[in-house]
């Protein structure tokens, strides 16, 4: 029997051991946590800009938004002319092939 509590105080014992050096592991890891340095994100510094500058950026992007306005017209209007111009050939078309081939053919 005294081999067998041997074994057994042994095996406490080592049991001890690996939980007392599991203990001391998970407090370093925990220390270290703590004592690691916050990380805040940084950024380099911009000097705030004049307000002429400002106003010259609004001023850029409004005529900016006004080139295209103006563009987007006179793509419209030229669509359009385009399209009467080609409405008024397929009507002119039309009548020419009801109205004067017919007549041609006949003499």
């Amino acid at each position: 029997m005294n081999s067998q509590d041997n074994q057994d105080n042994e095996l406490q014992r080592w049991e001890r051991e690996l939980k007392e050096r599991e203990h001391q592991i998970r407090l370093r890891e925990i220390e270290a946590e703590i004592n690691q340095p916050p990380l805040h994100q940084t950024q380099k510094h911009q000097p705030p800009e004049s307000s002429v500058k400002r106003w010259y950026g609004k001023l850029l992007s409004v005529g900016k938004f006004l080139a295209v306005v103006v563009a987007v017209v006179v793509a419209f209007k030229v669509a359009v002319s385009l399209a009467y111009v080609v409405i008024v050939g397929a009507v002119a078309w039309v009548a020419y092939k009801i109205f004067l081939e017919r007549d041609r053919a006949k003499r």
